[in-house]
């Protein structure tokens, strides 16, 4: 003796309800794996960004004339009348 129903409409309800499980699940699968990729780009991308601003302070001439530059950059200009 089998365990599904006899009655076609309720084996058709089961079936149906069943889908909706695998449905959901796979949603669920779905989102995770849009997750997994988008957290794989963010990393690629903070990756680019740390490497371009290395190759820009490797290609600056002088690192002090950077500090001076990145100095004058942060202090306003009522800071820089008092020093």
């Amino acid at each position: 003796m089998s365990d599904s129903p006899t009655d076609p409409i309720l084996r058709a309800r089961m079936l149906r309800a069943l889908a909706a499980v695998h449905r959901n699940r796979a949603a669920e699968l779905d989102m995770a794996a849009a997750a997994v990729e988008a957290g794989a780009s963010m990393k690629r991308l903070a990756e680019l960004i740390t490497e371009g601003e290395a190759r820009d302070i490797a290609n600056h001439p002088d690192l002090a004339e950077l500090n001076v530059h990145l100095d004058g950059y942060y202090t306003g200009p009522d800071e820089e009348a008092a020093t």
